[in-house]
Protein backbone atom coordinates (compact mmCIF):
# COMPACT_ATOMS: atom_id res chain seq x y z
CA UNK A 1 0.00 0.00 0.00
CA UNK A 2 1.05 3.77 -0.44
CA UNK A 3 1.54 5.75 2.22
CA UNK A 4 -0.44 8.91 2.23
CA UNK A 5 2.15 11.16 2.57
CA UNK A 6 3.88 9.52 -0.91
CA UNK A 7 0.55 9.08 -2.18
CA UNK A 8 0.25 12.83 -2.18
CA UNK A 9 3.42 13.05 -3.12
CA UNK A 10 3.12 10.54 -5.96
CA UNK A 11 -0.43 12.46 -7.50
CA UNK A 12 1.30 15.89 -7.39
CA UNK A 13 3.89 14.16 -9.55
CA UNK A 14 1.76 12.43 -11.86
CA UNK A 15 -0.72 15.48 -12.52
CA UNK A 16 2.08 18.11 -13.21
CA UNK A 17 3.33 15.51 -15.58
CA UNK A 18 0.06 14.80 -17.11
CA UNK A 19 -0.53 18.54 -17.58
CA UNK A 20 2.86 18.82 -20.43
CA UNK A 21 1.63 15.56 -21.33
CA UNK A 22 -1.99 16.14 -22.11
CA UNK A 23 -0.97 19.43 -24.37
CA UNK A 24 1.44 17.26 -26.69
CA UNK A 25 -0.86 14.47 -26.03
CA UNK A 26 -4.00 16.45 -27.91
CA UNK A 27 -1.98 17.80 -30.10
CA UNK A 28 -1.00 14.33 -31.43
CA UNK A 29 -4.80 13.13 -31.63
CA UNK A 30 -5.84 16.33 -33.54
CA UNK A 31 -3.86 15.14 -36.00
CA UNK A 32 -3.47 11.35 -36.64
CA UNK A 33 -5.56 9.06 -33.77
CA UNK A 34 -8.39 8.71 -32.10
CA UNK A 35 -11.58 6.98 -29.96
CA UNK A 36 -12.02 3.36 -30.84
CA UNK A 37 -15.29 3.16 -30.16
CA UNK A 38 -18.38 4.87 -31.98
CA UNK A 39 -17.83 8.53 -31.11
CA UNK A 40 -21.08 10.36 -29.89
CA UNK A 41 -20.68 13.48 -31.85
CA UNK A 42 -24.15 15.09 -31.25
CA UNK A 43 -23.31 15.03 -27.47
CA UNK A 44 -20.09 16.92 -27.85
CA UNK A 45 -22.04 19.62 -30.50
CA UNK A 46 -22.19 23.06 -28.41
CA UNK A 47 -25.49 23.98 -28.38
CA UNK A 48 -25.52 27.81 -27.64
CA UNK A 49 -25.71 29.56 -31.47
CA UNK A 50 -22.91 31.87 -30.77
CA UNK A 51 -21.51 33.57 -33.59
CA UNK A 52 -17.58 32.59 -34.47
CA UNK A 53 -15.29 30.70 -32.23
CA UNK A 54 -16.07 28.67 -29.19
CA UNK A 55 -15.16 25.91 -26.95
CA UNK A 56 -14.58 24.11 -23.86
CA UNK A 57 -12.28 21.90 -22.27
CA UNK A 58 -13.05 19.07 -20.25
CA UNK A 59 -10.51 17.05 -17.35
CA UNK A 60 -11.39 14.15 -15.34
CA UNK A 61 -9.55 11.56 -13.05
CA UNK A 62 -10.18 8.23 -11.66
CA UNK A 63 -8.77 6.19 -9.57
CA UNK A 64 -9.39 2.11 -9.95
CA UNK A 65 -8.18 -1.05 -7.73
CA UNK A 66 -8.67 -4.63 -8.45
CA UNK A 67 -5.86 -6.63 -9.48
CA UNK A 68 -3.48 -3.41 -9.33
CA UNK A 69 -3.70 -0.09 -9.00
CA UNK A 70 -4.22 2.26 -11.47
CA UNK A 71 -4.53 6.39 -11.88
CA UNK A 72 -6.15 7.71 -14.43
CA UNK A 73 -6.60 11.05 -16.01
CA UNK A 74 -8.42 12.06 -19.15
CA UNK A 75 -8.95 15.70 -21.18
CA UNK A 76 -11.16 16.42 -24.10
CA UNK A 77 -11.38 19.68 -26.21
CA UNK A 78 -13.58 21.03 -28.50
CA UNK A 79 -13.67 24.24 -30.67
CA UNK A 80 -16.28 25.84 -33.03
CA UNK A 81 -16.81 28.27 -35.75
CA UNK A 82 -20.48 29.05 -36.47
CA UNK A 83 -20.79 31.62 -39.32
CA UNK A 84 -24.57 32.17 -40.37
CA UNK A 85 -25.38 28.79 -41.90
CA UNK A 86 -21.82 26.93 -42.22
CA UNK A 87 -20.48 25.31 -38.66
CA UNK A 88 -16.74 23.76 -38.45
CA UNK A 89 -16.87 21.89 -35.25
CA UNK A 90 -13.32 20.20 -34.18
CA UNK A 91 -12.75 17.55 -31.26
CA UNK A 92 -10.21 15.71 -29.45
CA UNK A 93 -10.25 13.38 -26.63
CA UNK A 94 -7.74 11.05 -25.29
CA UNK A 95 -6.90 9.31 -22.16
CA UNK A 96 -3.63 8.82 -19.73
CA UNK A 97 -3.10 5.90 -17.45
CA UNK A 98 -0.60 5.45 -14.75
CA UNK A 99 -0.04 1.98 -13.74
CA UNK A 100 2.80 0.97 -11.26
CA UNK A 101 5.23 2.84 -12.97
CA UNK A 102 4.08 2.44 -16.73
CA UNK A 103 2.53 5.30 -18.24
CA UNK A 104 0.93 4.41 -21.99
CA UNK A 105 -2.34 5.40 -23.80
CA UNK A 106 -4.78 3.38 -24.38
CA UNK A 107 -7.37 5.39 -26.34
CA UNK A 108 -7.96 8.83 -28.29
CA UNK A 109 -9.64 10.12 -31.09
CA UNK A 110 -10.01 12.78 -33.54
CA UNK A 111 -13.29 14.30 -35.19
CA UNK A 112 -13.41 17.14 -37.88
CA UNK A 113 -16.84 17.60 -39.07
CA UNK A 114 -18.64 20.20 -41.17
CA UNK A 115 -22.50 21.65 -41.25
CA UNK A 116 -24.33 23.41 -43.53
CA UNK A 117 -27.95 24.70 -42.50
CA UNK A 118 -29.85 24.83 -45.82
CA UNK A 119 -32.13 27.76 -44.59
CA UNK A 120 -33.05 29.51 -41.76
CA UNK A 121 -36.71 27.86 -41.79
CA UNK A 122 -35.54 24.85 -42.62
CA UNK A 123 -34.86 22.18 -40.07
CA UNK A 124 -32.66 20.59 -42.73
CA UNK A 125 -28.68 20.24 -42.26
CA UNK A 126 -25.80 18.78 -44.77
CA UNK A 127 -22.88 17.11 -42.53
CA UNK A 128 -19.60 15.91 -43.89
CA UNK A 129 -16.71 14.38 -41.49
CA UNK A 130 -13.43 12.61 -40.98
CA UNK A 131 -12.46 10.89 -37.68
CA UNK A 132 -9.37 8.78 -36.84
CA UNK A 133 -9.04 6.99 -33.49
CA UNK A 134 -7.71 4.14 -31.98
CA UNK A 135 -8.53 2.03 -28.47
CA UNK A 136 -5.84 -0.47 -27.75
CA UNK A 137 -8.17 -2.16 -25.14
CA UNK A 138 -10.67 -2.62 -28.65
CA UNK A 139 -7.76 -4.12 -30.36
CA UNK A 140 -7.65 -1.42 -32.52
CA UNK A 141 -4.71 -0.26 -33.92
CA UNK A 142 -6.26 2.94 -36.08
CA UNK A 143 -9.06 3.45 -37.61
CA UNK A 144 -10.14 6.22 -40.01
CA UNK A 145 -13.82 6.89 -41.27
CA UNK A 146 -14.63 9.22 -43.94
CA UNK A 147 -18.27 10.40 -44.26
CA UNK A 148 -21.30 12.74 -45.22
CA UNK A 149 -24.91 12.51 -44.49
CA UNK A 150 -27.85 14.15 -43.73
CA UNK A 151 -30.09 15.62 -40.56
CA UNK A 152 -33.18 16.29 -39.36
CA UNK A 153 -34.15 18.46 -36.08
CA UNK A 154 -37.52 16.95 -35.00
CA UNK A 155 -37.95 19.39 -32.25
CA UNK A 156 -36.19 22.60 -31.88
CA UNK A 157 -36.90 24.59 -28.94
CA UNK A 158 -35.06 26.83 -26.55
CA UNK A 159 -34.66 23.86 -23.70
CA UNK A 160 -35.23 20.97 -25.77
CA UNK A 161 -34.08 19.24 -29.15
CA UNK A 162 -34.45 15.83 -30.90
CA UNK A 163 -32.76 14.87 -33.71
CA UNK A 164 -32.26 12.13 -36.42
CA UNK A 165 -29.91 11.73 -39.14
CA UNK A 166 -28.85 8.85 -41.84
CA UNK A 167 -25.73 8.81 -44.36
CA UNK A 168 -22.75 6.67 -45.63
CA UNK A 169 -19.32 6.29 -44.37
CA UNK A 170 -16.24 4.57 -45.68
CA UNK A 171 -13.69 3.23 -42.67
CA UNK A 172 -10.10 2.23 -43.02
CA UNK A 173 -9.45 -0.28 -39.76
CA UNK A 174 -6.29 -1.98 -38.75
CA UNK A 175 -6.89 -4.13 -35.79
CA UNK A 176 -3.05 -4.82 -33.45
CA UNK A 177 -3.33 -8.23 -34.74
CA UNK A 178 -2.06 -6.69 -38.20
CA UNK A 179 -5.51 -7.30 -39.79
CA UNK A 180 -6.55 -4.52 -42.17
CA UNK A 181 -9.98 -4.08 -42.89
CA UNK A 182 -11.97 -1.44 -45.82
CA UNK A 183 -15.51 -1.39 -45.73
CA UNK A 184 -18.76 1.17 -46.53
CA UNK A 185 -21.12 1.68 -43.51
CA UNK A 186 -24.64 3.17 -43.40
CA UNK A 187 -24.84 5.26 -40.35
CA UNK A 188 -28.06 6.56 -38.42
CA UNK A 189 -28.57 8.34 -35.20
CA UNK A 190 -31.17 9.66 -32.95
CA UNK A 191 -30.44 11.93 -30.57
CA UNK A 192 -32.08 13.91 -27.11
CA UNK A 193 -30.82 17.01 -25.52
CA UNK A 194 -33.07 18.33 -22.62
CA UNK A 195 -32.56 21.33 -20.05
CA UNK A 196 -35.34 20.75 -17.40
CA UNK A 197 -33.98 23.66 -15.44
CA UNK A 198 -31.15 25.97 -14.68
CA UNK A 199 -29.17 23.62 -13.06
CA UNK A 200 -29.88 19.80 -14.95
CA UNK A 201 -29.78 18.84 -18.14
CA UNK A 202 -29.96 15.61 -20.37
CA UNK A 203 -28.01 14.64 -23.14
CA UNK A 204 -28.59 10.79 -24.90
CA UNK A 205 -27.52 9.79 -28.54
CA UNK A 206 -27.64 6.37 -30.08
CA UNK A 207 -26.08 5.16 -33.38
CA UNK A 208 -26.46 2.32 -35.89
CA UNK A 209 -23.65 0.90 -38.28
CA UNK A 210 -24.23 -1.96 -40.51
CA UNK A 211 -21.64 -2.33 -42.98
CA UNK A 212 -23.76 -2.35 -46.63
CA UNK A 213 -22.70 -5.52 -48.08
CA UNK A 214 -23.56 -7.33 -44.76
CA UNK A 215 -26.32 -5.87 -42.48
CA UNK A 216 -26.34 -8.41 -40.02
CA UNK A 217 -22.65 -7.36 -39.18
CA UNK A 218 -23.05 -3.95 -37.03
CA UNK A 219 -22.01 -2.00 -34.20
CA UNK A 220 -24.71 -0.20 -31.99
CA UNK A 221 -24.01 2.08 -29.29
CA UNK A 222 -26.04 4.71 -26.51
CA UNK A 223 -24.11 7.45 -24.41
CA UNK A 224 -26.53 9.54 -21.89
CA UNK A 225 -25.13 12.27 -19.89
CA UNK A 226 -26.70 13.91 -16.89
CA UNK A 227 -25.48 17.42 -16.46
CA UNK A 228 -25.41 19.43 -13.33
CA UNK A 229 -24.59 23.12 -13.74
CA UNK A 230 -22.07 24.67 -10.74
CA UNK A 231 -21.79 27.94 -11.96
CA UNK A 232 -21.89 29.85 -14.87
CA UNK A 233 -18.14 27.93 -16.48
CA UNK A 234 -18.79 25.12 -14.22
CA UNK A 235 -20.20 21.36 -14.51
CA UNK A 236 -20.44 18.42 -13.49
CA UNK A 237 -21.34 15.48 -15.87
CA UNK A 238 -22.64 11.92 -15.03
CA UNK A 239 -22.18 9.52 -18.09
CA UNK A 240 -22.70 6.40 -19.15
CA UNK A 241 -22.18 4.62 -22.42
CA UNK A 242 -22.49 1.18 -24.28
CA UNK A 243 -21.14 0.07 -27.49
CA UNK A 244 -22.17 -3.74 -28.90
CA UNK A 245 -19.96 -4.77 -32.05
CA UNK A 246 -21.27 -8.04 -33.48
CA UNK A 247 -17.67 -8.92 -35.09
CA UNK A 248 -15.46 -11.66 -33.16
CA UNK A 249 -12.63 -10.51 -32.12
CA UNK A 250 -10.20 -12.59 -29.90
CA UNK A 251 -10.27 -11.21 -26.32
CA UNK A 252 -12.33 -8.30 -27.26
CA UNK A 253 -16.26 -7.88 -25.38
CA UNK A 254 -18.75 -8.28 -28.16
CA UNK A 255 -20.70 -5.62 -25.61
CA UNK A 256 -18.83 -3.06 -23.40
CA UNK A 257 -19.86 -0.25 -20.89
CA UNK A 258 -18.93 2.45 -19.18
CA UNK A 259 -19.87 4.41 -16.18
CA UNK A 260 -17.72 7.77 -15.76
CA UNK A 261 -17.64 11.15 -14.07
CA UNK A 262 -16.76 14.56 -15.43
CA UNK A 263 -15.95 18.04 -14.25
CA UNK A 264 -15.96 20.63 -17.08
CA UNK A 265 -15.15 24.09 -17.67
CA UNK A 266 -16.66 26.00 -20.51
CA UNK A 267 -15.63 28.91 -22.55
Amino acid sequence: MIAPDDASVCTLFLFKKYMRTLFVGIVLSLSFQGFGQIVNVENLRLTDNKQGWSGRAEMNFNFIMNSRQLLQFGGELRARYLKKRHQFLLVGDQSFVKSEGSDFVNRGFQHFRYNYHFKDSSRFYFEAFQQSQFNRIQRIDFRHLLGSGLRFDVIDTKNYQLSVGSGFMWEYEELVEGAISRDLLSTSFLSFVGQFNKSIGLNTISYFQPKITNAGDFRFSNETSVRFKINKNLSFRLIYSIMHDTRDIEDVRKTNYVFRNALQISF
